[in-house]
């Protein structure tokens, strides 16, 4: 049993009223939500205000895609909420289970609903940020250093077949010029299911794998289908792919996007082929998840060609 099991909603509750600034306590309505990968959410509600409440579960840090990095997201929460790109941070903490706990607070939703235009507005508004972020991971930036992260995964699981037949789709070293490294705060995990709909806008979720790279990595995650699936959501139709491209207010990292992206939807397909295999005798439900995410990668691979 996880560490994180133990705490009941009834413990939470009692916890967070020693975290936050809730004047009237008595029509407060803590609600949980489904379970992630690395992470459990709960809503709670008061009046005149919602919250999200996180609670990140141990030995997630090693992950060689996605290592979990509670305190990350904590910084860039402190930063970006300034801005309008993030959910004010209210409380980060240690949870009576020992585990990092964080709180997102906002103004109550109207609506549910994101619009295409409005998510790469909030994304291109967060890659144009130029204050600095500290404390974050340095992460692969750019075709040349993607790829190379790819082949690292591959070569954890050497014996793997489908490793063998991913790498013929492995797009070619030299088919874009080497170029320095771009480095700036991305999200690495952006798409629908990371957006939330607040009283005062679209807001930037889940900072928890963020760290230094290019932006194109963010406009990669977004038209993923790999990522969707991972997330619960449906992949991107392609004209809704294209309204996203067209708002992107970056061009020229659209741009870059474009020629750059084989490499990112390689390395994705690549993590997820470590995780399905790597996960197939501990966690059959994850695995399969993991396996699904793989066919849309190689299946938008196919079609790119």
């Amino acid at each position: 049993m996880r560490v994180s099991e133990r705490l009941s909603d009834t413990e939470l509750l009692a916890f967070l009223k020693t975290l936050l600034p809730v004047k009237d306590w008595s029509e407060a309505r803590l609600r949980p939500l489904p379970v992630s990968y690395t992470c459990r959410f709960w809503w709670l509600t008061v009046p005149g205000r919602s919250y999200l409440i996180k609670e990140f579960f141990p030995d997630n840090e090693e992950n060689p895609l996605y290592p979990t990095l509670p305190e990350q997201e904590a910084d860039a929460l402190a930063v970006l909420a300034r801005h309008g790109l993030a959910p004010d941070l209210e409380a980060f903490a240690q949870s009576p289970a020992g585990t990092p706990l964080l709180v997102y607070g906002n103004a109550p939703r109207q609506s549910e609903e994101i619009e295409v235009g409005e998510a790469a507005e909030l994304i291109g508004r967060f890659a144009a940020l130029n204050e600095p972020i500290p404390s974050h991971q340095i992460v692969p930036s750019g075709y040349h250093e993607v790829l190379k992260s790819g082949d690292d995964m591959l070569a954890l699981i050497p014996q793997s077949r489908k490793a063998a037949n991913l790498l013929r789709l492995r797009p070619e070293t030299d088919a874009v010029p080497r170029r320095e490294p771009v480095r700036s705060l991305v999200h690495r995990s952006f798409c629908l299911g990371t957006i939330l709909a607040t009283g005062d806008g679209a807001r930037l979720i889940d900072w928890q794998f963020a760290g230094l790279g290019d932006p194109v990595e963010d406009i990669a995650c977004f038209v993923s289908p790999g990522l969707a699936m991972l997330y619960g959501i449906h992949p991107l139709v392609a004209h809704v792919e294209d309204m996203f491209l067209e708002a992107y207010p970056q061009q020229e990292t659209v741009e870059r996007f474009l020629e750059e992206r084989t490499a990112y939807h390689w390395r994705l397909a690549a993590y997820c082929l470590l995780r399905h295999e790597t996960l197939s005798t501990t966690n059959a439900p994850a695995a399969r998840a993991y396996g699904r995410a793989l066919e849309e990668e190689v299946d938008l691979l196919l079609r790119l060609r």
